[in-house]
């Protein structure tokens, strides 16, 4: 029979245990593969399109100076967030929206992006100030928040429609008159992307950009505040740091461009 006062013993020295060396919180393993969700679409084979290869190409980027096994899975957008609100990876380019504050955490600016308007050109939509977008219908991703004031004039001054999930299917709706324009966020200016458009997407229809972007946003990679991957953000914003002092995330970006084609 075991002595009572031993185990009383045991029991307040593991108490006094745990109040001078609490246990650590979980830690995420550097060495193992890091899943960041990313959106992007994919060919009828699985292989990314354009878009998405660039982000794999920052992802993988941010890997190599990071030191951190980062690996970029392509999704629908809305697929994408579901998997990292689980806590199982990162979000690549969530808007930082007070909504989204209260269970995910930022990392720095990697860089950042204009919103920009695409219209048909045979019925072009002009932007200066919200009060033009009264009435319009504006397709945007599935599942995607932008910065406050976009979010307090969506459906009251204008009405979103959310229901394609490819840049194809957004420009068929415009093309159809079921949307008065299609918003899309990059890293070029409004002259590269209406070229872009243009090329890839001539059978469609003919293109035009508004002359002043929506907002200015940053891209974010984000992970959920219930994730032992929190203990890695002060290693990326590290390395996010690195990279802007020599410029290589931009190169990427800037190598995009000059490369880009149909």
């Amino acid at each position: 029979m075991k002595n009572p006062l031993s185990v009383r013993r045991r029991t307040v020295l593991a108490a006094a245990l745990t109040v001078l060396f609490p246990v650590a919180p979980a830690m995420a393993d550097p060495a193992a593969e890091i899943p960041v969700y990313v959106s992007g679409e994919v060919d009828a084979n699985g292989n990314p399109l354009p878009g998405a290869v660039l982000i794999i190409d920052i992802v993988n980027h941010l890997a190599a100076e990071s030191g951190l096994n980062l690996v970029a899975h392509a999704y629908p957008w809305r697929r994408a967030q579901m998997l990292a609100e689980s806590g199982g990876g990162l979000l690549y380019g969530a808007a930082a929206t007070a909504e989204r504050r209260r269970t995910l955490n930022f990392s720095k600016p990697l860089y950042f992006v204009n919103q920009w308007l695409v219209a048909s050109a045979h019925n072009p939509v002009s932007f200066k100030h919200w009060e033009d977008l009264r009435g319009k219908v504006i397709s945007i991703p599935g599942g995607s928040r932008y910065g406050a004031e976009f979010e307090a004039h969506r459906n009251k001054t204008f009405m979103v429609e959310e229901n394609s999930t490819t840049v194809k299917g957004r420009l068929q709706m415009l093309s159809a008159g079921r949307v008065d324009a299609v918003l899309m966020d990059t890293h070029r200016t409004a002259s590269q992307l209406e070229a872009r458009l243009n090329c890839r997407y001539a059978g469609i229809g003919k293109w035009s950009i508004a002359e002043k972007a929506i907002e200015t946003e940053p891209v974010l990679i984000s992970v959920s505040k219930s994730s032992p991957l929190n203990s890695i953000l002060p290693v990326l914003n590290d390395a996010i740091d690195r990279l802007e002092k020599s410029h290589g995330v931009q190169k990427l970006l800037d190598k995009s461009v000059a490369n880009s084609n149909c």
